[in-house]
């Protein structure tokens, strides 16, 4: 429950947002316009086109999701206000709402497990005139699914630390300015072994491996790091002053999916209402349906059932969002919230070609670069099939009463729900969900 003495965030109309971010010296229709129209150039050459450095300073795009005390906008500060602004930069174009500058990822855990003198350190990198990144090194190759089997090793040395190891799938890792790195210090102790560093992105020892080649959202830049006998001074060990020697650095990681995934899944929504729109446009100019057999009541109810989704998605992602800020668990909720919205994109951009077809896709490129674009919305921030199976899991550990000893209007179907209780092995998906 939450505690009605506690001030609660506001959530402030996109107007406000808007209006905010003018205050900022940040013009959001001027920035959206630019990344729409260089968003073909970006997916072709998976960069920042130079315009879109002419369309809004660089300052204000670095502090735009910095937290208010470091000098951020006051009106972009609770969850369901940031996940409003990515569904309309989403809109814009998904890879270059992936790839704008600021702390990004890396946020959550200097949150949750820095001192404030490294919080103010870290953010104040951002007060500047040139643009600035942060990222987020987490995923291993050949770990899997378990986050916590990471075999990048920390080790203290004399002057403080030493990392080796390598990572992957970094969301603009390749053009990070730092990195919040995890690493094990003792791989016996799972992920109570584990802790977090701030590794500048200019460390001797730190290097791109290379950028992936990705079949869309390809302004992103997900890199794969190495680090190879990477020396870091002591301070680099995220810690808060009050903790003692062994901590759950991992659970900063936690809190980074958490936050991450409505803002993901803020965009997936904003690339789907881009498909709607653009489908919109082309039969409103007369275009015709691939198929011969569609008449126009069939394009008009798909479409209807294409806004359907989208508006559920919306609101399985603002739910999250207002549960987060007001400090309530949303593992759950986030894993739900970007399950289905990569489901959805998935299912909208492929019914987008098949409804619009070569003529449509002519005249609107936009839905084949947003048919790209959602096939690497699944494995992003955890696959389709992680997130289905940690929700599972979370049903599964709910009180009894929660899901089966609901009131039911059936008495056949109360049996029936009775019966399957009580041959479902209790087992059958125990075991701690974890994340990639």
């Amino acid at each position: 429950m939450v505690n009605p003495s506690r001030s609660l965030p506001y959530d402030p109309t996109l107007e406000e947002i808007r209006a905010g971010l003018a205050a900022h010296r940040l013009d959001l229709d001027r920035l959206a316009r630019s990344m729409r129209s260089e968003g073909r150039l970006a997916d072709a050459s998976g960069q920042i086109p130079e315009a879109l450095w002419k369309a809004c300073e660089a300052r204000a795009l670095n502090l735009n999701l910095v937290p208010v005390e470091h000098g951020g906008c006051a009106a972009v500060q609770s969850l369901v206000s940031r996940t409003a602004l990515m569904e309309y930069l989403g809109h814009a174009d998904a890879g270059l709402a992936l790839a704008l500058p600021g702390p990004g990822l890396a946020a959550p855990p200097i949150l949750a497990l820095a001192s404030p003198r490294q919080q103010a350190a870290f953010f104040r990198r951002f007060d500047n005139d040139t643009p600035r990144w942060g990222a987020f090194a987490i995923t291993e190759p050949d770990c899997g699914s378990d986050a916590t089997a990471m075999r990048m090793t920390a080790t203290e040395t004399a002057q403080g630390w030493r990392l080796n190891g390598t990572k992957c799938f970094i969301t603009n890792g390749a053009r990070a300015n730092c990195v919040v790195t995890f690493a094990t210090v003792n791989r016996q102790q799972g992920r109570y072994g584990i802790r977090a560093f701030l590794v500048p992105g200019d460390t001797p020892g730190l290097a791109v491996s290379r950028v992936e080649r990705m079949i869309g959202l390809r302004a992103s830049q997900l890199a794969v790091l190495t680090f190879t006998d990477c020396e870091l001074p002591a301070e680099a060990l995220l810690r808060r002053d009050d903790e003692h020697s062994l901590h759950d650095a991992f659970s900063g990681a936690q809190q980074a999916w958490d936050y991450f995934r409505p803002l993901l899944s803020s965009i997936m929504i904003g690339t789907c209402r881009r498909v709607r729109d653009e489908l919109a446009t082309f039969f409103d100019a007369g275009g015709l349906p691939a198929s011969p057999h569609l008449r126009v009541a069939d394009v008009n109810d798909r479409l209807l059932d294409i806004e359907r989704r989208i508006t559920a998605a919306r609101l399985l992602c603002h739910h999250t969002a207002w549960q987060a800020d007001r400090q309530l668990t949303t593992s759950l909720d986030a894993s739900i919230a970007k399950a289905y919205a990569s489901r959805i994109a998935a299912h909208i951009t492929r019914e987008a070609l098949e409804l619009a077809g070569l003529e449509g896709i002519a005249a609107h490129p936009a839905l084949e670069q947003s048919y790209r674009d959602a096939k690497a919305y699944d494995i992003m921030e955890g696959t389709g099939e992680l997130q289905r199976l940690m929700i599972a899991r979370a049903a599964q550990r709910m009180p009894r009463d929660f899901i089966w000893d609901a009131p039911c209007p059936c008495p056949e179907r109360t049996a029936t729900l009775a019966d399957s209780r009580r041959s479902f092995p209790a087992d059958a998906t125990s075991g701690a969900p974890h994340d990639v």
